[in-house]
């Protein structure tokens, strides 16, 4: 017994002929390569932004063109020596009453000054008013509050030196050994004992030109500790001249 053979038909989509057929899958075939033509024509059309530096101002100074006390006079003004000589005298009258302020109150330093006037200057040296302190309790209460106002006029006069293109932001310590609740210790550091900086310096010159003096914790963070201060030390960068910033890791974590 023979089985017999049937003879298979092509099943027609919606009851299509195969002519209809045909000339469907033509155009499809078409609109599929004119669509893949587009793709390529607009990825041909896609260009890579420029990133060539385009700051047209001036670069900043080398080493050689100025010497440490040049440095040393622009970022401490006439605003900062009046700044530390009326608190310093104003303290020296209020820890000594009884003392006349005429012995405190110098308008220049001669050439040549007594061991006893230079350490009672330093004694008494001060930045701000005692009695106008802000209260621990209060929520805007910084460590810093007695230097902030001087940290803040050597902050604005770095912050006017035009910036390079390759920017860099690191850690450093300022060394110090003697009692202070802000001091810091990293064991990683050539002085591992001292104050706290984030500084933006170049990467090239190493002329700071921003820094953030680190007083402590708190509580206002708005994106955590190491991106807040990255995105505050560039804030006075230059927006679309293409400025390059680097860091390390350190800077990339999420604490």
């Amino acid at each position: 017994m023979t089985a017999k053979r049937t003879k298979k038909h092509a099943i027609m989509p919606n009851g299509l002929s195969e002519d209809e057929v045909k000339s469907f899958d033509e155009s499809n075939s078409e609109e599929s390569d004119s669509a893949a033509n587009d793709i390529e024509e607009s990825e041909e059309k896609i260009e890579t932004p420029a990133a060539g530096f385009v700051d047209n101002k001036p670069p900043p100074p080398i080493r050689d063109e100025l010497q440490p006390i040049n440095y040393l006079y622009f970022m401490f003004d006439k605003q900062s020596t009046t700044l530390l000589t009326n608190p310093s005298n104003l303290y020296s009258v209020q820890k000594n009453p009884n003392k006349p302020s005429s012995d405190t109150r110098v308008e220049s330093i001669s050439s040549v000054m007594s061991r006893d006037r230079f350490l009672e200057i330093k004694k008494y040296l001060h930045v701000t008013d005692n009695s106008v302190q802000s209260n621990r309790t209060d929520i805007n209460f910084n460590r810093a509050n007695k230097v902030r106002s001087l940290l803040n006029i050597v902050k604005e006069n770095f912050r006017k030196i035009s910036k390079e293109e390759k920017l860099s932001i690191d850690e450093q310590i300022i060394p110090f050994k003697g009692k202070s609740i802000m001091k810091q210790h990293m064991p990683n550091k050539p002085n591992r004992w001292g104050y706290k900086m984030f500084l933006l310096v170049g990467g090239k010159s190493s002329i700071c030109y921003d820094f953030i003096f680190y007083a402590g914790k708190n509580d206002k963070k708005k994106h955590g500790f190491c991106t807040d201060i990255v995105l505050d030390l560039c804030e006075t960068v230059p927006r679309f001249i293409n400025h390059k910033v680097y860091f390390d890791n350190y800077f990339t974590t999420i604490r």
